[in-house]
Parts: C-alpha cells; sequence; structure tokens
C-alpha cells in the first residue's frame, strides 16, 4: 500500500514531522479545526527553536496549513485535507508519523461520527446526497469561475445556440413572445409573427425601415408601423435605441456570444422585472428604533438600501425600454404586535424616500391559529415559517395585482419561506444567505444535539440546503462566501459534506460547481456616508451634539467616562453578541498599556442595561462588559453607548474621523461588513477580521488593515502596531483614509449591484424557461423529499416543545 506521507513531507524533515505528530497526540481534543493545527505547529517549532522560512517554508507546513479538521484516535489520527478550493481528500496518519493512507468520505463520516459517539451510535443516520440531482445544469470546470455562473452559463447557451441553432432560436422565439405586462402584449405578436422565421425577415425589414427614421425620436412615432409589423412595445424609447436592440438581437441569432446574449437579455423586457418580493422575516424589520435589538442590524440596513437602489434602477431602465411602468417592491416580514417604540407592529409601512416601496408585515400563527405577540429569536422561527408562507400567498397576490416577477430571500428563514412561495406561485427565486450559523459555531454540525435546545441548528441546516438547492440563483457578497481562500474553507463550501451524528451524514449538501453561484457586493447609502472631510455636507448642529455625546455627556444609559478625551479614539459598533467578539475587543485593549495610554474605546452596542434586553446570548454579553470594564479597571477609559439610528452613524463615524480615530471591527467572522464599507467611505481607518468577507473589501496596508481576531493578544498586537506607525508618521493615517475612500467608490456602489442583480433574474428566467425549468423536477422532488419527512417533522417537534 503506497505511503501517501511521500506526496507531502520532504524526506529531510520526516523526523520533525514525528515529533510533531507525538506533540499533536498528546493534545486533549479529540477534534482540531485549522487554527488549532497551526498553533500546535508554531508551539512546536517553537520548542525546536525554528524560526523565518524553516518555520513557514517547511513542507511539514505547507501540508498542515490545508488541513481543516483532524480527529484523534487512540492509534491514528484522521485528517480532511483540502487539496485545492473546494477539493478534498482524507488520510488515515499513524500515531506514530511513519505512514498514511486515503479513505474515502464515507469511512471518513463514520470514523467521525464514532469517535464523537464513543462507538454508541447505532450507523443509521440518513445519508443525503444532493449531486446526483445535478444532471440538468453543466458544471464549472476552474475553481476560479465559482461566483461568476452567469457568464459560464451564458457562453454555455450561446455555444448551444450555435451548435444547435434551429432548437435554441426555437427557444429564443417562444421565450420572446411569451412575455407580457398585465395585459399588455412585449416585443412579438404571436398572431402576427407565427414562426422564427418570419421573426427573422420580420426584423431585417423593421430594421431597414427604421434606418430611415431620426434616431432620437420617440417610440411613439413608429409605434404604429412597428405593431402592424409585429412587434409590440418594450425595444427602446426611440428609435435609436430599438435599432441597437433589434441589431443586438440579430447578431445574437447570426453569432451568438455570451456577452451578446447577456446584452440582449439585459436590454429588453424579457420577463420584465417590476414586481420584486424581498423577504426577511426574523428581527425586528422596521425604519426607526430597530437597530441594535436582537437579531437585528446590517440586514435591514441591507435590504432598505438594496430596496432604494432596485427602484431607482428599475424606474430608469424600464423607462429606456419605452414602457410606462411603475416598479413596485415589498419587503415580507413579520409582524410583531407587542412592538415597543418600533412600527413593527403596522401591516403595512411606506419606505422612505421610495415612490412605491412598502413593508409588508404578516403575524407568526401557531397551529391554532393563535397570533405570537412577542419577538422570537431567529433560532425559534421554524414552526411558524410554512403557516407564514401560506398567509403570505393572498396577500403578495393582491399587493401586486398578480404574482411577483422575482422572490429573493434572505438569511436562513427567508430563503426557506421564499423557496415555499416559489414552488406554490412558480416564480423565480433568488437566495442571499448573508451569514450561514454553521460556519459561525465551531462544530456546529458534530454537536447539533447539545446546542439544539438553544440553536436548532438540524432545522437551520436542512433550510439552508433546501433552499440553496431549490433556487434559481444565488447571490454573495464576496467570492469566500462561497468558495473560500486558498488554505481557509467558504461558508457555502461548509455545506459540502458535514455529519449530524445519529441525524444524517450530507456527503453532498451543495455543488458549488453549479452555475447558479454569482458574487454581487452591495453598496452603500452616499446621503448618509461620506467622507468627514466634506464639511459643506454636514451640520454644525448634529456634529457638535455627537462630539459632546461620544465623548463627554454624562448620562444614564452611558457607561463610562474619559478621563482625557483628547486621546485617540477606536471606535467599534455593532450588534452585542459573541460572534460580533466587541467583548474580545475590550479585552485586547484592558489587556495593552500602550493602547490604554494613548487610547480611548468607543463602543456603540445593543444596549448597556440588562433589564432591557429579552435575548439570552445579549445578556451574556453584556455581563461581559461590566465585567471586563471593572477586572480591567477601564472606567476612565471607555465609552458604551447603546445603538444608534442609522440616519445619525454617519455623523458618528465622521466625528472619530475628525479626532483622528480608527474603526475596529472585531467579529470572530464577518460574513461580508457594511459597517467596514460606511467607516472607510467616511475617511476612518478601518480593521475587520481576516475571517471572512472583509479579506475581499481591504486591501492589507493600502486601505485598510485585516485582523486575527480568534484571540483579544492578536488583536491588541495589530493596533498596537498601527498606533505606534501612525504617531511616527501622521501620513500614514491620512493615507489608508484616502485609500479606503476610493476603494469603496470604485468597487462597491448600490448602482453596480442593482443592475448586475436585475441583470441576473432575467438571464436566469431565461435559463429556466428554457432548459431548468423542466429538467430540474427530480432535484424538486428530493427536496420536497427531506422538506416534509426531515424538516417539517422536526419543525413540528420544536412546536410541541
Amino acid at each position: 500500500m503506497e505511503n501517501a506521507l511521500n506526496n507531502f513531507i520532504n524526506k529531510k524533515e520526516l523526523m520533525d514531522f514525528r515529533e510533531f505528530v507525538s506533540l499533536l497526540s498528546g493534545h486533549g481534543g479529540k477534534f482540531l479545526l485549522r487554527n488549532d493545527l497551526i498553533l500546535v505547529y508554531h508551539r512546536f517549532c517553537d520548542m525546536k527553536e525554528k524560526q523565518g522560512r524553516a518555520r513557514e517554508e517547511s513542507s511539514i507546513f505547507s501540508f498542515i496549513k490545508k488541513v481543516q479538521e483532524i480527529i484523534i484516535r487512540e492509534n491514528y489520527i484522521v485528517i480532511m485535507h483540502r487539496y485545492a478550493i473546494a477539493r478534498y481528500r482524507f488520510y488515515l496518519l499513524r500515531k506514530d508519523g511513519d505512514f498514511m493512507e486515503e479513505i474515502d468520505l464515507d469511512t471518513y463520516q463514520d470514523l467521525k461520527d464514532a469517535t464523537f459517539m464513543h462507538g454508541r451510535g447505532d450507523g443509521r443516520a440518513l445519508p443525503i446526497d444532493f449531486m446526483p440531482f445535478y444532471d440538468y445544469s453543466p458544471s464549472l470546470k476552474d475553481p476560479k469561475a465559482i461566483g461568476n455562473g452567469i457568464r459560464y452559463l451564458n457562453r454555455y447557451m450561446s455555444s448551444s445556440i450555435f451548435s444547435r441553432p434551429e432548437e435554441w432560436n426555437t427557444k429564443l422565439f417562444e421565450f420572446v413572445k411569451l412575455h407580457r405586462y398585465e395585459h399588455l402584449q412585449l416585443l412579438v405578436n404571436g398572431e402576427v409573427i407565427g414562426t422564427f422565421q418570419e421573426l427573422y425577415d420580420a426584423l431585417y425589414r423593421i430594421v431597414d425601415w427604421l434606418g430611415t427614421r431620426n434616431p432620437k425620436a420617440p417610440y411613439r412615432s413608429v409605434q404604429s408601423a412597428m405593431r402592424r409589423a409585429g412587434f409590440e412595445p418594450g425595444w427602446g424609447n426611440t428609435v435609436g435605441r430599438i435599432l441597437e436592440t433589434m441589431q443586438l438581437f440579430i447578431d445574437l441569432i447570426n453569432e451568438p456570444t455570451d456577452s451578446g446574449l447577456e446584452e440582449f437579455i439585459s436590454r429588453v423586457p424579457m420577463p420584465l422585472i417590476s414586481k420584486i418580493a424581498i423577504i426577511s422575516p426574523h428581527g425586528w424589520f422596521g425604519q426607526e428604533n430597530v437597530l441594535g435589538r436582537p437579531d437585528t442590524g446590517g440586514q435591514v440596513i441591507y435590504i432598505i438600501d438594496q430596496v432604494k437602489a432596485l427602484e431607482r434602477f428599475l424606474t430608469d431602465s424600464i423607462a429606456l425600454t419605452g414602457l410606462e411602468v411603475r416598479p413596485r417592491i415589498v419587503v415580507l416580514t413579520r409582524l410583531i404586535p407587542e412592538a415597543g417604540d418600533t412600527t413593527c407592529n403596522m401591516e403595512r409601512e411606506k419606505i422612505y424616500h421610495t415612490e412605491n416601496c412598502w413593508i409588508l408585515r404578516i403575524p407568526f400563527r401557531d397551529r391554532n391559529h393563535g397570533t405570537l405577540q412577542h419577538w422570537i429569536s431567529r433560532f425559534r422561527v421554524w414552526p411558524y415559517l410554512e403557516r407564514f408562507a401560506e398567509d403570505a400567498v393572498p396577500l403578495l397576490l393582491s399587493e401586486f395585482s398578480g404574482k411577483p416577477d422575482l422572490l429573493i430571500g434572505n438569511y436562513s428563514d427567508g430563503n426557506m419561506v421564499a423557496t415555499l412561495l416559489s414552488d406554490r406561485l412558480d416564480v423565480i427565486q433568488c437566495t442571499i444567505a448573508h451569514a450561514l450559523e454553521k460556519t459561525k459555531y465551531l462544530f456546529s454540525d458534530l454537536y447539533w444535539e447539545r446546542n439544539e435546545k438553544d440553536y436548532h441548528f438540524s432545522l437551520q441546516f436542512m433550510a439552508d440546503m433546501l433552499s440553496m438547492n431549490k433556487s434559481d440563483f444565488v447571490i454573495t457578497s464576496t467570492y469566500q462566501e462561497i468558495a473560500g481562500t486558498g488554505d481557509t474553507m467558504g461558508q457555502y463550501e461548509a455545506y459540502q459534506f458535514f455529519t449530524m451524528p445519529e441525524l444524517c451524514q450530507v456527503r453532498s449538501g451543495i455543488n458549488l460547481f453549479s452555475p447558479k453561484f454569482n458574487v454581487i457586493p452591495p453598496g452603500v447609502d452616499e446621503d448618509i456616508y461620506f467622507p468627514f472631510t466634506e464639511k459643506d455636507r454636514r451640520i454644525d448642529s448634529r456634529t457638535e451634539y455627537w462630539e459632546r455625546r461620544l465623548f463627554t455627556a454624562e448620562e444614564d444609559e452611558i457607561v463610562g467616562r474619559l478621563e482625557s478625551p483628547g486621546r485617540i479614539p477606536i471606535f467599534t459598533m455593532a450588534r452585542l453578541d459573541k460572534i460580533k467578539n466587541i467583548t474580545g475587543l475590550i479585552e485586547a485593549f484592558g489587556m495593552s498599556a500602550l493602547l490604554r495610554k494613548e487610547c480611548n474605546l468607543i463602543i456603540v452596542a445593543g444596549t448597556t442595561r440588562i433589564e432591557e434586553s429579552s435575548d439570552a446570548e445579549e445578556q451574556e454579553e453584556i455581563r461581559r462588559v461590566y465585567g471586563l470594564i471593572e477586572s480591567f479597571g477601564l472606567e476612565g477609559n471607555i465609552r458604551w453607548l447603546p445603538s444608534i439610528n442609522k440616519l445619525d452613524t454617519g455623523e458618528v463615524y465622521r466625528v472619530v474621523a475628525d479626532k483622528r480615530g480608527i474603526f475596529v471591527q472585531p467579529a470572530l467572522f464577518e460574513a461580508f461588513g457594511l459597517t467596514i464599507l460606511e467607516a472607510m467611505l467616511s475617511g476612518l481607518p478601518t480593521f475587520g477580521p481576516v475571517f471572512g468577507g472583509p479579506q475581499e473589501i481591504i486591501e492589507y496596508g493600502i486601505s485598510g488593515y485585516l485582523l486575527n481576531t480568534s484571540s483579544p493578544d492578536l488583536i491588541s498586537a495589530s493596533l498596537e502596531k498601527f498606533i505606534r506607525s501612525s504617531l511616527k508618521d501622521p501620513s500614514l493615517w491620512d493615507g489608508i483614509s484616502g485609500k479606503g475612500i476610493e476603494r469603496v467608490r470604485e468597487h462597491f456602489t448600490w448602482k453596480l449591484y442593482s443592475a448586475r442583480l436585475i441583470n441576473l433574474a432575467k438571464l436566469y428566467g431565461f435559463w429556466r424557461y428554457s432548459v431548468s425549468g423542466k429538467a430540474k423536477i427530480k432535484m424538486d422532488r428530493y427536496c420536497d423529499f427531506i422538506y416534509h419527512f426531515l424538516f417539517r417533522e422536526r419543525a413540528r417537534m420544536m412546536e410541541d416543545g
């Protein structure tokens, strides 16, 4: 049998490797993740006095840095080795470090279960494998193409048009003529133009005739002639634009290209996307007095900004087609009767600064049709989602005077509801996870039963897989959300395979190489967030108010005072939960003599009064904050303010920038990081976690800095380095500030986001009609089986208590 070690470890380093394995074998934990493994390796190097290249360029480190997880057994170590992005092999390594053999995924999962269960399991966990049902879809080959699925799909479809022109031209013709808006036929009248050849001939005739007209003439001036020729509204608002669009169609037929297909479908109402339902049930979804409440933060800002940007884009793009259609967007969320000082008990609420966008709220109902009166955690919503979706159907049909054109799900619960609605209404579905809990809580799959009472991961992970596999396309803010980095696993990648002992073994939970994944980073509301240097846009009274509140005002709800308000402010703003790691930043600040001497710590998070919180995790974090302030004696170095209104956050960032402060996002994991964009655009040098989306926002040392947030000492070390350097060279602060502003303005705007999202909806709509709609029936049936026999039954058990 081949010794797999020979493929990885240099012969000269075999003795060192054996010693390292011996050290590893004595480690107390049975399961170690990549970060744990590397820390053990660094300890080993310290013992051996290995530094520099000998430490970081050894074959041992090259091997272990790609190991995502190990299981320490009695006689051997089980290894999960990620040899490439989304590609894995599994090995058994003898504890003497001399021999390693490859095993398959089934054996790996069985060993993992057996280790966890101490041999008590019966080996009857349900195997789940979605991969056989992806035969309806082409598959990417290059991991680098993951996240740009639409480009691959366009190439596939344009190639198919070229290689099978009769088949695809017929599909294209049928797709063009089926579109209507209410009672108005769009693009092609099938009663006048009955075949593809008739369409082809008619296109050339009308293009020749339009060429004799004034390009700036409006559509209405040629409307009668076009309709007589069989062409309906939707080609353009002027003669020139109509000619451009029709020429694109002719070029697509004659010489199909992926860019030509995308440009043509993006220009015409095929389909017309004007009615969008955005689904986000959990938390407190409102426009005032909600931020900082449990389960409520960035997702509300994201969706409200998304709605405003989409309405602006749709209004402009629909006008260019020559149609007079007013877009309508509805955010579907939960109604909370006992809503305090929020508007979450209103059934309908107009979204500020929009023409035709609304929040539509529906209550959660129990099985006896009673309405739940109070907020409940996002981890406890699962029993109510099916009834929520059922109640939503007639209300959405009424709101839109028919079906929506697009459903956008947000978070695990919103995506689950969007899946149920898409099945019921036969509407294209977009999935946006924002953050998948599976990667936020260590070993959440393995210890699922232990966590079931508080987190109900058995339901959440099933919901994630169902919505991922049933949706038409998936949007993420960064590439790493899907497939991680060269050495670390991505959020979606974590669903490829995992095991939940005695419940299920997921052999393939999602196909990352499906072309449904696309990266579209969100933007920032530039009316609220703009550089601190733009003094003419700032209101003096608001600046003065926030200077006092942040640094000197004495109020009951503000904790702490500043003995020296002129010190450099280190600022953070987030929800007060474990994953945001505010307490980790406080500890990092408290343990650093330099930071305490030169800086003050300003925190905006949650509530400062434990009796005002109804969330157990937040209550625990509040206690920790008070405990850390006392244990480190931080009373004169810290200010802790409760969460503030979104409309004020821009000026808060700018006030901190006036004081030449810095912004720190200390989360243990951050899927994207809207606060990072906001702080950067406001002009604050920004620090974000290396774990997650900030890697794709921040250019290290150019437009900001990345932190290893896994321990307080690593956080403090990074901050100390910057503070020392900026005190010696003040231009460092200015350079990072300026480059941060440039970075956001060039790459993270809502206008770019909106154009891309609507184009995706149209293109995946064409794909759904032409190929996938009928071909993915087997996938849908498999998902339905899991929903009814696993998810639904466990949701009922949860409701029973």
